[in-house]
């Protein structure tokens, strides 16, 4: 028997899904068993079916590569054979003319639901006379054509997927209706279950493979087969397909037909075989598979019985699959389309050769085709815009240098390739003394805008056949202000004031020490003195803003407001005051005003021969308090009120510099310790620059990690190859050698080494026919040796 399948949908909507997958299951069948698969659109729906969606369903199936061998046949132009069907029934005495009218098959309906029964027709009009029928018609009623269904009937068949079903004829709602109600003798539309089996009759359909959902319509159609000495044919019900509720897939549900799919970037191959999956478990777990693979492994004995839920990150993984194993050149031609729609600027016949190259780096990384718009949109523009992470990237300190570095060197290689690329960024790591992760990095960030992207090299020679990667790195460079821009002012000297005169000019002790006298902190600006004063404590001022016109000449030292010298005694000569060497300070530029917030200065220790109290300073506005230092005891130095100190007038250019931390105050007039301030921090200043190349080094080493082993893989697999077999030699080999140095260890492996051969040899060498003979002969031998039977038998 040659097998005759059929899918017939409804032109009332696009292809959906579920007709689609059942489609699917119907053309696997046929070329299984090396069948027909016939396509029939059921239209006799006036009022829904619409032209277009009958193209729809025609396209789709074509997309999908379900080609049919016969049709399509339409249901619209068969009218003539349902009609002669049905004259042929109702000759027959199978059907006959109901006259009953919409209110009473309603009122019939209500008092059974009254009644707590099922609705049915109660076969009322079955047999009614000539005059009764004239006495409707004389009415103007008109007559539906109803099949007789005989209620004492039990309907069974085998089905394919559910085995064994069965139906009692009184359940199916009483005599069914095969035409809609027409005037007079006129016999209207047909209805799909007469129509139905109709055409499957007709056309020789063996197995009518369809959703489980049409379960309730095979009892009645077996009867019209039977009716109308059809051969009834094999049942196949597949489960529908769930979302994940768990109900009927739906329009509700979003996506649900084909052209949404396709839309959507899938691919036919991905989607056909996810739709295999969708009930059908293949033999050998085999989940990617083409239509062909799979309809020489289909049978319906794998068909689950349960509904298969739509899983929307299974079609994905599918889809990505096909599209990462496709050919380039068929895939250019997909995304095409795409690079279009986005509005990319290219032509696609002249520069295919470059758009297939731009395939081949995103290819694997798609899941559907859309994806390849955003992906691929550095190619395609001069310009890209550098997220916050990529601007991070280029402040690293060499990045805009080698950048720099790297579009000079773009000229020394007129044919540029991925051997030349990494021989000009080596050049450029080996000349500017920079790590290759930070270059290749700021590459990144220069050509894609961000520190993610395809790879690297193949993405650099895609651009370059455009010269997009000049373009780009030119832009970079001019958008960003060099990391130390000329006209720096010099830094200007921090004026003192010399320390107070010694008492009664005792050059040998240590003078008195006075209360320091500050004027208020001025409010916060870019920075603080980074040396503590060498000097007595000392009043400071607040610099002013330079002036436009005024030259970056070094200003004249201002005369600093001094604490009052003590009172020379009677027969004391006036000592000259030693002078305290002048320190540097950083200018600053002025920030707008906040409110100090630093901590208070630790005081630093006085020597042991101090012998005055250092009084604590008012609060004032602004600034922090100062901690009270207490020294030896010695008398207090009663001092004038400060005056207000005069202004040091710095005539530069604006000048830059970072923030520093906040002085220490100092309460002692040793050079020596002042010294040794200046050195712990500039040993703390090294120490921060070498932890932070330590950190950067090590942030760098994956990346170098990364290179090296992408340069050099094919030796360091081959070599770690050999190291793992010498190894794994040498392990056996210690192993052997303690088992054999056991006693009866060696002997037994030995033994089990024989029998696990001879085993090996009779299972697997033998075929059974050699196998039942050796059987035989060692059974033979056997008995001859223990005297039972002779050689020969």
């Amino acid at each position: 028997m040659s097998v005759r399948v059929r899918i017939a949908p409804s032109p009332t909507g696009n292809l959906h899904i579920g007709t689609a997958r059942t489609a699917v299951f119907n053309w696997l069948f046929a070329r299984h068993h090396g069948g027909q698969f016939v396509l029939r659109v059921e239209d006799t729906d006036l009022e829904r079916s619409r032209p277009e969606y009958t193209q729809n369903i025609l396209d789709g199936l074509r997309w999908l590569g379900l080609e049919w061998d016969e049709g399509p046949f339409f249901q619209t132009q068969r009218l003539d054979l349902y009609q002669q069907a049905i004259k042929t029934l109702m000759d027959k005495g199978l059907a006959y003319r109901c006259y009953t009218t919409p209110e009473e098959l309603e009122e019939l309906r209500s008092a059974q639901k009254a009644r707590g029964e099922a609705p049915r027709y109660d076969n009322r009009h079955r047999n009614l006379t000539a005059e009764q029928q004239a006495q409707f018609e004389a009415e103007g009623r008109t007559a539906v054509i109803r099949f007789k269904i005989d209620d004492d009937r039990q309907i069974s068949w085998h089905d394919l997927v559910r085995g064994e079903l069965a139906w009692q004829a009184k359940d199916l709602g009483g005599d069914m209706v095969i035409a809609r109600s027409a005037q007079g003798n006129n016999i209207g539309q047909p209805l799909y279950n007469l129509a139905v089996v109709v055409d499957d009759i007709d056309m020789a359909i063996t197995h009518v493979i369809r959703g489980e959902d049409h379960i309730s319509n095979t009892p009645k159609q077996i009867l019209l087969y039977e009716a109308l000495e059809g051969k009834v044919p094999e049942f196949a019900h597949t489960p529908l397909i769930l979302n994940q509720a768990g109900q009927k897939l739906s329009k509700r549900d979003g996506v649900t037909s084909i052209s949404d799919f396709r839309d959507m970037g899938f691919i036919p191959p991905a989607l056909v075989n996810y739709m295999t999956l969708l009930g059908w478990s293949p033999p050998d777990s085999q989940e990617v598979f083409t239509l062909e693979e799979a309809a020489a492994k289909f049978s319906f004995d794998r068909v689950n019985k349960a509904g298969a839920k739509f899983d929307w990150d299974k079609l994905d993984w599918l889809n990505s699959q096909y599209l990462h194993t496709m050919d380039w050149a068929k895939l250019t031609t997909l995304l095409i389309p795409y690079w279009q729609k986005a509005g990319y600027e290219f032509d696609p016949v002249a520069e295919r050769p470059w758009l297939e190259q731009i395939t081949a780096l995103i290819g694997p990384s798609l899941t559907r085709l859309p994806d390849a718009a955003p992906m691929t949109r550095i190619f395609f523009q001069s310009t890209v815009e550098i997220t916050a992470e990529g601007a991070e990237q280029i402040e690293q300190d060499g990045a805009l240098k080698a950048m720099q570095a790297v579009l000079e060197g773009l000229d020394r290689f007129p044919e540029f390739t991925p051997d030349t690329a990494q021989e000009l960024l080596k050049q450029v790591t080996k000349e500017q003394n920079v790590k290759k992760g930070l270059v290749m990095r700021s590459l990144r960030v220069a050509f894609t805008g961000d520190v993610h992207g395809p790879d690297l090299i193949q993405s650099w020679c895609i651009l370059h056949q455009k010269g997009l990667d000049r373009i780009r790195l030119q832009a970079l460079l001019s958008s960003q202000e060099p990391p130390n821009t000329p006209g720096n002012p010099p830094v200007e000297p921090m004026a003192t004031t010399p320390e107070p005169e010694p008492n009664g000019g005792d050059s040998g002790a240590d003078p008195p020490v006075a209360p320091m006298a500050t004027t208020p902190d001025p409010e916060p600006t870019g920075g603080d003195l980074w040396a503590d004063p060498p000097v007595a404590p000392m009043a400071t001022t607040p610099e002013p803003e330079p002036k436009a016109d005024e030259s970056a000449a070094a200003p004249p030292v201002a005369p600093m407001a001094t604490t009052p010298e003590p009172e020379v005694k009677a027969g004391e000569s006036a000592a000259a005051p030693p002078v305290a060497p002048i320190l540097p300070v950083l200018l600053v530029e002025p920030l707008a005003p906040q409110q100090a917030t630093t901590a208070p200065p630790k005081p630093f220790p006085l020597s042991a021969k101090s012998t005055s109290e250092v009084l604590p300073i008012p609060p004032v506005a602004a600034t922090t308090p100062i901690p009270k230092v207490v020294a030896n005891p010695a008398p207090k130095v009663v001092t004038a009120p400060i005056p207000e100190p005069e202004m040091v007038v710095a005539p530069t250019p604006e000048v830059l510099a970072a923030p520093e931390p906040e002085p220490e105050m100092v309460a002692t007039p040793e050079p020596e310790m002042v010294m040794t301030a200046l050195t712990n921090e500039a040993e703390v200043s090294s120490q921060t620059t070498i932890t932070q190349k330590i950190i950067q080094t090590f942030s760098d080493l994956p990346d170098y990690i990364t290179n090296f082993f992408g340069q050099y893989q094919k030796p360091i697999l081959g070599v770690g190859s050999i190291l793992a077999v010498i190894v794994g030699v040498r392990v056996i080999a210690s192993v052997l050698h303690a088992l054999n140095t056991t006693p009866l260890v060696g002997p037994i492996f030995t033994a089990i080494g024989l029998v696990y051969s001879g085993w090996f040899v009779y299972r697997y060498l033998l075929t059974s026919t050699s196998r039942q003979e050796l059987f035989q002969k060692v059974k033979s031998l056997l008995a001859h040796i223990s005297g039972q039977e002779s050689p020969s038998a």
